[in-house]
């Protein structure tokens, strides 16, 4: 029989290494997949995306060899990876496929809210990368590598641009799944603050017709880093306890 699978979608920038940390905390008897977009890692040489649409459509065909196989998956996203769980969910239901047991989401607010007004995909390169600073998440040494940031501040441009142009639609039918929400405690305040209201959080319920569940952890938006085992364990756990297969 097929383990079941926790699906992993990254951030703004990541790869299919960006979860090693909450990865190796994962029980054996369960199979980690984290996908990974075009122009990055392993597919570095292909042409980056740059709408949300676009990006579900592409991780939908790496997805589907792994919904096809037997046993219970589950979905996992952070930050622009929320974004891309939530629309391959869509997908997924829209063509009858196995449906996920449940989808844990990490570092943003429901899909019809956008935390911050502000563009950065528009900024100069040095602006860009003092707002990227500012986010957090990266080692205070990367922004003295000029190399690394040539070679990723296209990556991450394109993918704040499709997070900054995201058209949500909302659903006629809300899932009928789990789904899990977890921010960092510094992500939570005011939105002129660019900041996450707690109600912005919260209305994650209005998309699910089931459970939906929500935690706050010490951090800023990328806490996940300081928390890897308590994330890797609360995923393992929703996984596990809603480990009913929908179709």
């Amino acid at each position: 029989m097929n383990k079941a699978r926790i699906i992993a979608i990254p951030f703004a920038g990541g790869n299919k290494y960006s979860f090693n940390d909450i990865e190796k905390h994962i029980a054996k008897k369960v199979e980690w997949i984290t996908l990974e977009l075009p122009g990055r890692g392993g597919r570095f040489k292909e042409n980056l995306l740059t709408n949300v649409n676009d990006m579900a459509e592409d991780l939908l065909q790496k997805m589907i060899p792994h919904i096809l196989k037997e046993g219970p998956y589950s979905i996992y996203g952070h930050s622009l990876g929320t974004l891309l769980g939530y629309e391959l969910t869509k997908r997924i239901r829209e063509k009858g496929l196995k449906q996920p047991t449940c989808l844990f989401l990490t570092g943003r607010g429901a899909p019809g809210f956008e935390r911050c007004s502000k563009k950065r995909s528009h900024l100069p390169k040095d602006e860009f990368w003092e707002e990227i600073d500012k986010i957090g998440g990266l080692p205070s040494d990367f922004f003295e590598h000029k190399a690394l940031l040539d070679l990723y501040y296209p990556i991450m441009k394109s993918d704040f641009k499709a997070v900054e142009e995201y058209q949500y639609q909302e659903m006629e039918n809300p899932f009928s799944i789990p789904i899990h929400v977890c921010m960092g405690e510094d992500e939570i305040g005011k939105e002129e603050d660019d900041k996450t209201p707690l109600p912005t959080m919260k209305a994650w319920q209005n998309e699910t017709t089931s459970a939906c569940t929500f935690e706050l952890l010490k951090g800023d938006h990328f806490f996940i880093l300081n928390h890897s085992k308590t994330i890797a364990n609360k995923i393992y756990d929703a996984a596990i306890r809603d480990n009913v297969v929908v179709y």
